[in-house]
């Protein structure tokens, strides 16, 4: 390994290891920034960025005991510049920016080393990790891979353990990781809980949720949202089907190539991730967010608790209403109920009524989309008037007018003269509102029934309705 092999590495990582640590390691982030920036940072920029980040700096500069061979140590009583300059001719000996080469402005290249780069990225993701969607990009990256298998035209197919399984394991292994880092996140939130002893405290952390927002934004989102189940379905999908593709062929041989052995080891290791894979996505996965799951129920049961607790002053009031129940149910009735009579002058109970949605809600007409049968009749003219009575009528007809009555029992009668309420089975409305129109009409000309009223009451399932005869005029 070249780290172990090239002297120049011998003090890589001992920026990271001494009293100025945490300035050293914010002065490389600032020169990889700046470097995003330009086509090629020179070392006049290099320490014009270092000067700028140690005028506002807030950490306070420590004296080294000893610093490493032939490299000056920053001071807090030399000025920001000759500082800069020290930190710079450190980062060199260190082997974090590039041996002095002469750039086309004629100033020195201070250009941070590749190796560099990567170990600080490294520390990013791994220290200071933002969880907005390390989960979902996970998944997400390992379905793109294994669709990549299926297209025979895409350029992964070319070297395809290279390219789809070697990406695809390490993606699969990013994800059990982080995973692993949700799980022991809920064991850092609830040591915090528990720790916590007072009320603001635990008000301050319930409105801010500051520790649910910065480890488990991503499982939200995962639970809420149905995306991604969608996603682990179709990977298992692929991961089948790519079995029995060439591309899957292909991946043997080139492991075959690559670490020189022979085609039933290299089939035997391919096998052996591949199932590795289907076994964390279709078992391993499920079960440890249902791990995640309970593990969070487990953390509001222990919120709650501990904030009864400190609201409480600590005395777990569980405990005591318990043993009085217990108590109480041991006691003679009479006895008993003093106990609970002198309890209940202890507390004073009041009753309160919320306003709910209802009772601020405007309230909507019956018939939205009726028409109204009102007339204006200081706004219309005789033929308005006659139009809009004729639609009136045509729209809402009589349902108990003298024709329909007479229809209904002409179909009623038939060869009959009479009929009476005792004889006629009423079971609905209409019927009881047919017989009392034709108690209306009987004295009219134009109804051609007459009605006799007979002794007694007739009792029906919709109503109680007098006895009548309902016979034809002659």
């Amino acid at each position: 390994m070249i780290l172990f092999e090239n002297v120049e590495y011998d003090y890589f990582f001992n920026p990271l290891c001494c009293k100025n640590k945490r300035l050293y390691y914010d002065c490389i982030l600032h020169l990889i920034e700046k470097s995003k920036a330009v086509p090629l940072l020179y070392e006049t920029d290099a320490k014009d960025c270092i000067i700028l980040y140690l005028r506002n700096c807030i950490y306070a500069l420590e004296d080294e005991d000893g610093g490493d061979k032939g490299v000056e140590n920053i001071s807090s009583k030399k000025s920001e510049a000759e500082n800069a300059g020290a930190i710079l001719r450190y980062f060199r000996f260190c082997g974090w920016i590039s041996e002095r080469e002469i750039g086309r402005n004629g100033d020195n290249i201070a250009s941070v080393t590749p190796y560099c780069r990567k170990m600080i990225d490294s520390i990013q993701r791994i220290f200071n990790r933002d969880t907005s969607g390390a989960l979902t990009n996970h998944i997400f990256a390992i379905y793109d891979t294994l669709k990549s298998a299926l297209d025979a035209e895409h350029g992964r197919t070319v070297r395809p353990y290279s390219n789809i399984l070697v990406p695809l394991v390490d993606n699969v292994s990013d994800l059990k990781n982080e995973l692993l880092i949700l799980k022991d996140s809920i064991r850092t939130i609830m040591r915090i809980v528990i720790k916590m002893t007072e009320v603001n405290t635990f008000g301050q952390f319930l409105i801010k949720d500051q520790m649910m927002d910065l480890f488990f934004n991503d499982y939200f989102f995962i639970k809420k949202d149905g995306l991604v189940p969608g996603y682990l379905e179709e990977i298992e999908k692929i991961l089948r089907q790519v079995m029995k593709t060439d591309v899957y062929e292909n991946m043997v041989h080139e492991y075959e190539k690559l670490k020189q052995m022979d085609e039933y080891q290299a089939r035997e290791i391919i096998d052996g991730q591949f199932t590795e894979i289907q076994g964390f996505i279709s078992y391993d996965y499920v079960k440890e967010m249902d791990y995640i799951d309970k593990k969070i129920n487990s953390y509001y049961n222990l919120y709650s608790t501990r904030i009864l607790m400190v609201l409480s002053n600590n005395t777990n009031m569980q405990t005591y209403l318990n043993d009085l129940l217990m108590q109480l149910k041991d006691m003679e009735a009479e006895e008993r109920q003093m106990v609970i009579t002198e309890l209940s002058k202890s507390f004073r109970l009041s009753s309160y009524k919320y306003i709910g949605r209802k009772s601020i809600e405007r309230r909507k007409k019956r018939y939205p989309n009726s028409k109204s049968g009102a007339i204006v009749l200081s706004s219309l003219s005789d033929d308005e008037k006659e139009k809009l009575t004729q639609e009136l009528l045509h729209e809402y007809p009589d349902r108990y007018s003298v024709g329909q009555v007479a229809d209904y029992f002409g179909k009623l009668l038939k060869d009959k003269l009479s009929i009476t309420t005792s004889e006629q089975n009423i079971q609905t409305r209409d019927d009881a509102m047919m017989m009392a129109a034709s108690i209306i009409y009987s004295g009219g000309e134009e109804f051609p029934y007459e009605v006799e009223f007979l002794d007694g009451m007739v009792e029906t399932e919709v109503a109680s309705i007098s006895n009548v005869k309902i016979k034809r005029k002659r």
